[in-house]
């Protein structure tokens, strides 16, 4: 019964933090890279750190619809 609770809540808690993730844009920078790597396995993909700063960059360039 333990056990069964303890697993309930860990799959709980993956879910949220997927989703909190997902949310906040923590996961582009890992899907960038897995993007990479299956479709250009022959170019050195961004640090992160470049990925977020052209990211920004793109951003500012064409802010869309953004408010501020």
């Amino acid at each position: 019964m333990v056990v069964a609770v303890a697993d309930a809540a860990r799959r709980v808690w993956r879910t949220v933090a997927w989703y909190v993730n997902g949310v906040t844009g923590q996961s582009r920078y890992a899907d960038y890279v897995a993007h990479e790597r299956t479709r250009h396995p022959d170019h050195e993909p961004l640090t992160e750190r470049e990925f977020w700063r052209a990211h920004y960059a793109a951003q500012d360039a064409d802010p869309g619809t953004r408010c501020c």
